[in-house]
């Protein structure tokens, strides 16, 4: 999971040497802006590529393009910021672009300045979004559909191309293990993607728990998607000498991610350029071993 400095063009670049070097997948997040105005926890140490995030639809898009076999992956995006009719026709054709290779990694959105600037009230992000990924599921999976929320309302329309991954890509939840988003993630996604930092002491208990609420709502809990993202591993801007020996993911906690039988582990790349690209993806690389 990484995010470029400057020109989203590199991120293409970043894309081809991770295929190369036998990387699983790669990961973008979404802001679609960063207000200037704030009032959060992180306002005091926000890096600057917060400010210049690009949009990672068209980001994969452009990836798709190049790659042949590395999967593409949002980590995470806003949908509940987004307009279901859009967003499914957005995502449906990056999965027929890129043949199946996407994964939708999901969140509600922390920066209440931003929710409000899309005319959302934060008080109801949590039930818009639930709207939003039920709107989108109907869209993929009908020929004609209608939709009739509290937030969310549109007349029966046809909405295609439909996604080659049936009954669509992988939804992911990323989210703490409370009990209404583990509610949302039983009724809407496929998976949980919590953070390494927040979820990983528990991730036994909570993963039991996810397997037991999908075993009541009629799920195969074997169904149920595991994937851990290390968000410490981007969050700070710092040189390849310095992530490599106090910011990258430790090798014991790949091995406990392995051994919880996730999926993956989205490993953090911090800040990079042109220059540094090649030397980022190498430390991130150098943990395949340990997943094995």
């Amino acid at each position: 999971m990484a995010t470029a400095w400057d020109d989203p063009r590199d991120c293409v670049r970043l894309a081809v040497m991770a295929e190369e070097r036998g990387i699983e997948s790669i990961w973008f997040g979404e802001h679609s802006h960063l207000p200037v105005g704030e009032d959060h926890a992180f306002v005091r140490q926000m890096p600057e590529f917060y400010r210049r995030i690009p949009d990672p639809y068209v980001v994969l898009a452009a990836i798709a393009a190049r790659t042949r076999v590395i999967r593409l992956g949002t980590g995470i995006a806003l949908p509940g910021q987004g307009d279901p009719l859009h967003l499914a026709k957005t995502v449906a054709s990056l999965d027929v672009l890129c043949g199946g290779r996407f994964e939708w990694g999901v969140g509600y959105g922390w920066n209440e300045t931003e929710l409000r600037d899309h005319g959302i009230d934060p008080r109801y992000r949590m039930s818009r979004f639930g709207e939003v990924l039920a709107a989108v599921r109907g869209l993929w999976t009908h020929d004609r559909f209608t939709f009739g929320g509290k937030h969310i309302q549109f007349a029966e329309c046809w909405s295609y191309p439909k996604p080659v991954q049936a009954p669509g890509p992988p939804i992911l939840l990323g989210c703490r293990a409370t009990a209404r988003a583990f509610e949302q993630l039983v009724d809407h996604c496929d998976g949980w993607l919590p953070s390494i930092e927040q979820a990983l002491d528990t991730a036994d208990v909570s993963i039991a728990k996810l397997r037991s609420r999908f075993a009541e709502a009629g799920r195969d809990p074997a169904s149920l998607q595991l994937t851990f993202m290390d968000s410490r591993g981007f969050w700070l801007d710092v040189d390849t000498d310095t992530y490599k020996t106090k910011r990258r993911v430790k090798r014991a906690t790949v091995e406990r991610v392995r051994d919880l039988g996730a999926d993956r582990l989205i490993v953090g790349m911090p800040l990079f350029t042109v220059d540094t690209i090649e030397p980022m993806l190498d430390a991130v690389a150098e943990l395949i071993p340990a997943a094995a």
